[in-house]
């Protein structure tokens, strides 16, 4: 006979079977589809045996009619274990209220500290972050994330040179340095100015100096275009004005534009595909316990045919322990691909924009491109290549004083 293996959810009962020839007891408890299991006779008129307590009316109705005697030894399971639990329910309902404040307490931000700002700045940044929903008080799990909240303030405050957030326990940290501006020291006299690359001279606008170049002369990169020596020595003067030579050098203010050129190389695809949120979403939001995830709200699927998912975690900490629980919530967007073919002239219009652009990030805002040419055009896999010629009016005075070129 297979050997039953007790549910303790359901629960059990030890009974004992009293009266002559007990086995038989048990025989009708077969007989009538009633589990029992772990049978031990303690004597000629006693036999131990378990059985569920769901079966227990059943039992009675053949002690009934029978003269077997029955007693209960030992109860086992859940409902035994609910049973005792509501002897303590006043506890249970203070021990859960514990808890429920411990994790409160555990899970939300109760102090807010600064570091490296001054007290008038530090109070401002108390206030954005109490605009950004950084509260005392306020759960973590319904803050913004630490890096959003990074970005918000490198954007609210140009000042700002780098801040690190970091939400460590019940404390909310943020250490932040600021742009320092550089000590304001007797500037340097800037006696020689050079050419920063070869160019055309356009326009000059000399306001103290001697310049040494006109305007249409071409000039390379490191030359001399205005001094502060206003005197011109001669060869023979040259020795006996020596030590007077300093006395004759004066500030150089100028500036000097000059046409510049530039090629770029690139290409560009005639088909591309885009992905475009069609503004449909669906959320779902699970329980995850180490590697087990238990859904909790959102069940079935999307029916998207194309979709995007952003995912985002909040873990329990308690102090430094992080515990392996952990809320995640999931926004499956749909998108849709459309593919985009483009002419020839369309492309080679993209490519142009895209070239203007690459070449100016890397310009001053004084800076202009005064035309562009298409030096060499071709159509090779799907891709138009194209090699650009551009002419630019940049300023080329140097910025480095006192050394030629860059």
């Amino acid at each position: 006979m297979k050997q039953l293996k007790p549910l303790w959810f359901k629960g059990y009962v030890t009974i004992k079977v009293m009266g002559h020839y007990p086995e038989r007891f048990f025989d009708l408890c077969a007989r009538r589809n009633i589990p029992v299991w772990s049978i031990r006779k303690q004597s000629e008129l006693e036999c131990l045996a378990d059985v569920y307590v769901d079966d227990i009316h059943k039992l009675r109705k053949i002690r009934r009619q029978t003269h077997y005697k029955l007693s209960f030894v030992r109860k086992k399971g859940m409902p035994f274990f609910i049973k005792r639990l509501k002897n303590f329910h006043q506890l249970l309902i203070s021990l859960f209220i514990a808890c429920l404040v411990f994790l409160y307490l555990t899970q939300s931000i109760l102090f807010i500290q600064i570091e490296g700002v001054p007290t008038e700045m530090e109070k401002q940044l108390l206030t954005s972050l109490n605009n950004y929903g950084i509260k005392k008080g306020k759960l973590k799990l319904l803050m913004d994330k630490p890096d959003q909240i990074q970005s918000k303030i490198l954007t609210d405050y140009p000042n700002i040179l780098w801040v690190g957030i970091t939400p460590n326990g019940v404390n909310y940290q943020l250490e932040v340095i600021t742009k320092k501006q550089p000590e304001v020291k007797e500037r340097q006299q800037r006696t020689h100015i050079y050419a920063k690359k070869d160019g055309v001279i356009s326009e000059m606008f000399v306001a103290k100096g001697r310049p040494l170049v006109e305007v249409n002369d071409f000039v390379k990169k490191g030359q001399l275009l205005v001094t502060g020596q206003l005197n011109h020595l001669n060869q023979n003067d040259e020795d006996d004005n020596t030590e007077n030579q300093d006395e004759q050098l004066i500030e150089v203010e100028a500036e000097i534009y000059a046409t510049t050129w530039y090629e770029t190389k690139l290409e560009v695809a005639l088909e591309g595909n885009y992905h475009i949120e069609t503004g449909e979403f669906k959320n779902k939001y699970y329980l995850q316990f180490g590697s087990f995830k238990m859904p909790i709200w959102g069940f079935g699927s999307t029916n998207f045919e194309q979709e995007k998912i952003e995912l985002d975690q909040h873990t329990l900490t308690v102090f430094d322990w992080t515990i392996p629980i952990a809320f995640l919530s999931q926004t499956h967007k749909e998108v849709e691909i459309i593919n985009q073919e483009r002419s020839v002239e369309q492309a080679v219009e993209i490519g142009l924009q895209q070239a203007r652009q690459n070449l100016l990030r890397n310009l001053d805002q004084t800076s202009s491109i005064i035309n562009e040419k298409i030096l060499h055009q071709s159509f090779e896999n799907g891709k138009v290549n194209l090699h650009v010629y551009f002419t630019v009016k940049e300023n080329i005075v140097n910025t480095i004083e006192t050394i030629q070129g860059d």
